[in-house]
């Protein structure tokens, strides 16, 4: 077999990622590679920065999945060792014309992976890119937290983590859409969680404004750079964004009128910014699954841009009969029915059709 780098001649990247020093670095949840060759196997060497001493280690383990040839059921789900390691991501007994998709499941919150080399009997090629695109601003939800939890009891987890089942990724692939997702658990536009709102002050030292312009500056931080990289908001033109935010942000507003103001103020000002960096992008604007709460500040931040392509969308908060997932998180089937509205209402926005059979 022949060592092939994850670089743009080789592979197709899915999501934000940043190439440096010859490795494929992800670390936003789905992101990843695709690429197709001929031939009987694949290897990986994957590199993570995860080495927390055990208990810890297991618990917040990076894990990636590869799915082969459009399959929505993967191939290949493995946690990822600390260093540098080889992974066999495909046999065969014949030679054959097969697409692999390499995908991150594990958030940027707790590891960051690093695609060192691709070795083939075959020399892969980057797949084509597809006509549709979104793009998904959120938090644990979007993240895929708990989602294969089996109660609300449950700690987390990240081999119970799969944001490639949740309301985001299937919505997208419903559409057979390209998804980015920019993700972090705990973030909010105002505030990100607080268990302490003593100071009166809202945890703004983490929120989605500061990560949204850059690649990934928690990457950044391990690998040692001085400064952060832009992201070139040229190189993935969004046709819809969808920002499901708000959940955290509630642990401070509180029902506080200048503090839901505050919230309000933050969160015209991020979708003002959104707007400028993607110009033409239908914007929908959600909450509700794990609490609706904030919500009617997020229908009227809509009301008052004044967008004729911004709109406001409250997801039906998740039911106790429908089980809960890890810490209270939605599981797969809260999920499932969030992406059947969203999808409805792309498809009011957009005119486009999408794949029922998802659904089903």
């Amino acid at each position: 077999m022949i060592k092939y780098l994850a670089d743009d001649s080789h592979v197709r990247t899915l999501g934000r990622s940043l190439f440096h020093n010859n490795i494929r670095y992800l670390s936003w949840s789905c992101s990843g590679v695709e690429f197709v060759f001929t031939g009987t196997e694949v290897t990986a060497e994957i590199w993570t920065d995860w080495v927390m001493d055990e208990p810890w280690k297991e618990i917040f383990q990076g894990y990636a999945a590869v799915f082969v040839n459009d399959s929505d059921e993967p191939y290949l789900r493995f946690p990822v060792k600390s260093g540098v390691n080889s992974y066999n991501i495909y046999k065969s007994d014949k030679a054959e014309t097969v697409k692999i998709r390499i995908v991150k499941l594990s958030e940027a919150a707790f590891d960051k992976l690093g695609i060192v080399s691709i070795s083939a009997d075959g020399e892969p090629s980057p797949t084509l890119p597809l006509k549709r695109r979104m793009e998904f601003i959120g938090d644990s939800i979007t993240c895929g937290f708990g989602i294969e939890g089996e109660s609300e009891e449950e700690h987390f987890q990240t081999k119970t983590q799969n944001p490639y089942i949740n309301y985001a990724a299937k919505t997208a692939r419903s559409f057979g859409a390209e998804y980015n997702l920019i993700s972090w658990s705990s973030i909010g536009v105002y505030s990100s969680w607080c268990d302490d709102d003593s100071s009166g002050l809202p945890n703004n030292g983490w929120i989605m404004p500061m990560l949204y312009d850059y690649t990934d500056i928690g990457l950044e931080g391990i690998l040692g750079f001085e400064s952060h990289i832009p992201w070139d908001f040229g190189s993935y033109v969004p046709d819809v964004i969808v920002i499901n935010l708000g959940t955290n942000d509630v642990s401070f507003t509180k029902d506080i009128p200048e503090r839901l103001e505050g919230f309000k103020r933050a969160y015209m000002d991020f979708l003002t910014h959104i707007r400028e960096k993607n110009p033409h992008s239908h914007i929908i604007c959600t909450l509700g699954m794990m609490g609706n709460e904030l919500f009617h500040a997020i229908d009227d931040a809509v009301k008052d841009m004044n967008d004729s392509r911004i709109y406001a969308l409250e997801f039906d908060v998740q039911q106790k009969e429908d089980g809960i997932g890890s810490e209270k998180h939605p599981n797969r089937v809260t999920h499932h029915k969030a992406a059947q509205k969203l999808s409805r209402k792309i498809a009011e926005v957009t005119g486009w059709g999408y794949n029922n059979s998802f659904f089903d």
